[in-house]
């Protein structure tokens, strides 16, 4: 039997490649990780987006209801300014998924 080349690229795979650090930081407030989402309905609000934040340290949660994506800036960073203000935790990182819609 012959070897078919185009089973052969079918049955390759590329070598695994690190996505960046494996070690969970224990600095709260340190790294946030943030996503948006469309929600089929809109509210009683009148909002349509969901965005959601999450501590990489301890897990801790924000959620906000918007309007519009353009909304982010007037309410998360209003929530980064308490952190830093009330509780002394600077927000150094903050990462998203890179789909586009931030």
């Amino acid at each position: 039997m012959e070897i078919c080349e185009n089973c052969a690229i079918g049955k390759m795979w590329q070598k695994n490649v690190k996505k960046g650090l494996k070690e969970k930081l224990t600095k709260l407030g340190f790294r946030f990780y943030i996503d948006i989402a469309l929600s089929k309905f809109t509210s009683a609000g009148g909002s349509k987006y969901w965005f959601l934040a999450v501590d990489e340290a301890t897990h801790i949660k924000f959620s906000l209801f918007l309007k519009q994506k353009s909304d982010i800036k007037e309410k998360f960073i209003p929530i980064l300014k308490e952190l830093r203000d009330t509780y002394g935790r600077h927000v150094d990182h903050i990462r998203c998924d890179n789909v586009g819609e931030n």
